[in-house]
């Protein structure tokens, strides 16, 4: 791959000498990050004398590209300034134009159905004037076109030098183990501080170029429609035998004006001038250049850190191959009404199976009880749900390479059938009804549709936005499930009934819900139009090949004819250590999640008495606990590196899994295993979010790719911890529910401990690999 400082050079190269001149000195401020290396033992002022010196670069570097931003908004500015002029002069000649036309057009009082005669003057000079204006039009409509250009240049340069900021402090960072980019950066997020950064970072100026031009293409465009009607309605009134009329009119008496066909409005004439065929449209309605300057400036901003971090989570990997089609999709004016329903239906999905998986935690062991079972298999209950959805993810992630519907049809109907089998195993008696009905409902489980349905339907600047709605409609589902558990126990049942009792009803209420969803599903999902983008995929690696005098296309051309592999090699062999180790953090924090949830019925009835109302209440309340642990998350991100809250979580996890243990069970209180059991949930939840960032960044492209990739796979490691996680509950309470806390938690201390050991081994290495590391490093 080309170290981004060669791509930088290029790009500046090819816009020219100002560009050259004013664009951040990386290769330069490179060289001096390498010429600090200082032995061991090197004398700590020299050092902090180095530190100043780059420092004093860095901010030199800056301020010369902030000056040439600052210039070249003036020049812009100055330009629109002397259009704007010309386009005021330019609308009021043509409103004149169109006052005219409009005189020449009002109907005569007579009420006569005679055509009365008219002094008119030919209309060959009015319609040479409407052909006038639209060359001037055209004119002007260059002139804002070709300065758009010039500002979606001027959006890339500061894309450029942002970029380049960011990867240099990065760069420093590493060599020096040191921590100044977070100090650097946070300045211009701080109000009281006056800071070159803030031109950058923040596009005040930028907005208001954007604007005047909107404003412009805006008022040009209704110009255009207006002298559209007056050429078609100047059409329609000659008829093709102009002359004729004129000469057998002007021979009848002036007394007034002819009249003229008025019952068309004037919203009817601009219509229909605008579909008038043989007329080459000058303006657009929604112009092709300002999309293409949004989206550009919708790559300098980045969404809410919230947004990222419970983004994260839905283990949304992008194939390195995959072109950014932003700009195509925004000329398509984004999803339409169909594709908006059929994206909350997929969201309902995932909701409706977490909802379905956590119901019948609060239920399932006096269930399993009242079938002539033994209670210690409630967690056996649970886990043949996520049993069933370790086979169903290999299956859907085929599938969904065809179809997004069938898939999702055949998902929900299983759940239908589930939750049936499920009511009736009290009515049978039977255990065996019972798990295949938990079986079945595993095959409910879609989320890896989902997630692919998320990657190939929203464009990238959308799918951070949809994979925290993603999330966040798991969240909700983890927390509805046992809250409507909970409020089923509240009611009362009749003792002869088998069909409707508080261990069925959870079967009654979600069969309900999903024979609701699959009728609505059925009548109103949109199956997305995947040729789009599989021609957008090719249409652009064509351009890669072909279209080398286009920035990006030039760039990514570079990095795909880099010759030298070596350090591509080095660099993966370090990449998939870090991958593993994420992997495993990911498997750890679901096995001691899955835990926690599914063993707490069980636990808080034997310590406290609990019921399943106030089991189900308390897991509740631990699911609606996620969202401002992610908003924590998301406020520490601004100042810690992923591996710093990454250590810190999986400290956080070992101590709640040592504080929850009953070290003396007469005296356990319920502050201890609720206090412990939310610092449990709070820290797994809390650490999804930056070991998937992490794993996103260092994922090696090669797993990125085909049915079996990086997100299925992470799939499998969590649905395999849940698996593992109701096995050792169920073997836990086998032995006696008196010593099964403790089994349990005393297991995911030792394994917490040995996370926390691997992640001080190998903290490191836990960095995303940067793409300007390069052989010489």
């Amino acid at each position: 791959m080309v170290e981004f400082g060669k791509r930088l050079k290029d790009a500046c190269l090819q816009h020219g000498f100002s560009w050259a001149v004013h664009c951040i000195a990386y290769n330069s401020l490179k060289l001096l990050i390498e010429s600090k290396n200082q032995p061991a033992g090197a004398d700590t002022d020299d050092a902090s004398s180095q530190h100043e010196k780059f420092r004093y670069a860095l901010d030199r570097e800056i301020e010369k590209a902030v000056l040439f931003v600052l210039q070249e908004q003036g020049t812009i500015a100055a330009e629109l300034e002397r259009l704007a002029e010309r386009r005021a002069l330019f609308i009021q000649t043509t409103s004149h134009l169109a006052s005219n036309e409009r005189i020449l057009s009002v109907p005569s009082p007579s009420s006569s159905s005679r055509v009365k005669a008219v002094t008119t003057p030919p209309r060959s000079s009015t319609n040479n004037k409407s052909i006038t204006s639209l060359d001037e039009l055209r004119q002007i409509h260059e002139e804002y076109v070709t300065i758009a250009h010039n500002v979606m240049h001027f959006v890339k340069f500061i894309d450029l030098n942002v970029t380049a900021v960011r990867k240099i402090l990065k760069k420093y960072d590493k060599k020096t183990k040191t921590k100044l980019s977070h100090n650097y950066l946070s300045a211009y997020a701080n109000e009281y501080v006056d800071s070159h950064l803030d031109q950058l970072y923040h596009d005040g100026g930028l907005s208001s170029l954007v604007v005047s031009l909107k404003r412009a293409f805006d008022e040009l465009h209704h110009v255009e429609m207006k002298l559209a009607a007056l050429k078609e309605t100047q059409k329609q009134q000659s008829g093709g035998s102009y002359q004729n009329n004129h000469r057998r009119m002007i021979s009848l008496p002036a007394k007034s004006f002819a009249r003229v066909d008025m019952m068309e409005s004037v919203p009817e004439r601009l219509a229909s001038a605008a579909n008038t065929t043989n007329r080459e449209q000058i303006t657009h309605d929604t112009e092709p250049i300002l999309q293409m300057i949004r989206i550009s400036r919708e790559r300098l901003k980045q969404n809410t850190k919230y947004v990222d971090v419970i983004a994260a989570q839905a283990l949304m990997f992008e194939d390195p191959d995959e072109e950014d089609d932003s700009i195509t999709d925004a000329m398509n004016g984004g999803q339409s009404r169909a594709q908006r329903i059929s994206s909350f239906l997929n969201l309902s999905s995932t909701f409706l199976y977490m909802a379905n998986y956590y119901i019948v935690a609060p239920t399932c062991g006096d269930y399993a009880a009242r079938v002539g079972s033994s209670e210690s298999l409630a967690g056996i209950v649970i886990g043949m749900t996520p049993n069933a959805a370790l086979i169903a993810t290999v299956l859907y992630s085929w599938w969904s390479n065809y179809s997004y519907k069938s898939p999702l049809i055949f998902a929900a109907t299983c759940s239908v059938l589930g939750n049936i089998t499920y009511a009736l195993a009290l009515y049978y008696n039977s255990i065996s009804l019972i798990m295949i009905g938990r079986f079945l409902n595993g095959f409910g489980s879609a989320r890896s549709i989902n997630r692919r349905f998320i990657a190939d339907v929203f464009t990238r600047k959308e799918r951070t936005a949809a994979s925290a709605a993603f999330v966040s409609a798991a969240a909700l589902g983890m927390s509805a499930g046992p809250a409507l558990a909970s409020l089923l126990s509240m009611m009362t049942f009749s003792p002869e009934s088998t069909l409707w009792t508080k261990e069925t009803a959870p079967g009654w209420i979600m069969l309900f819900l999903w024979v609701v969803f699959l009728i609505v599903f059925s009548l109103f999902f949109d199956e997305p139009d995947r040729k789009h983008h599989l021609s957008s995929r090719r249409t652009n690696a064509t351009l890669e090949l072909t279209s080398k005098n286009e920035e990006n296309t030039h760039l990514l051309a570079d990095e795909a004819q880099s010759s030298d592999h070596a350090p591509e090699k080095k660099a993966e062999k370090v990449q998939t250590v870090v991958v593993m180790m994420t992997m495993w953090i990911y498997f750890v924090l679901k096995l001691v999640l899955e835990s926690l949830l599914s063993s707490c019925p069980t636990v808080t009835r034997y310590f406290f008495g609990w019921n399943a109302s106030q089991s189900g209440a308390f897991l509740a309340l631990l699911g609606l606990l996620m969202f401002p642990a992610n908003m924590v998350v998301a406020r520490l991100s601004h100042y810690y590196e992923d591996k710093e809250l990454i250590r810190s979580f999986m400290v956080a996890i070992l101590c709640g899994c040592f504080g929850i243990i009953a070290y003396v069970p007469s005296h356990y209180s319920v502050v201890q295993y609720a206090v412990f059991g939310i610092c449990i949930f709070i820290s797994t939840n809390a650490l999804e979010g930056p070991n998937m960032s992490l794993l996103s960044k260092t994922i090696p492209k090669s797993w990125a790719r085909g049915t079996f990739n990086s997100g299925f796979i992470a799939t499998e490691f969590g649905t395999f911890a849940r698996v593992i996680g109701d096995v050792m509950i169920s073997l836990a309470a086998i032995k006696g529910v008196d010593g099964m806390l403790n089994a349990i938690f005393f297991q995911m201390f030792c394994l917490a401990l040995i996370s926390v050991l691997l992640v001080y081994i190998h903290y490191d290495r836990l960095v995303e690999d940067d793409e300007d590391d390069e052989k010489s490093n």
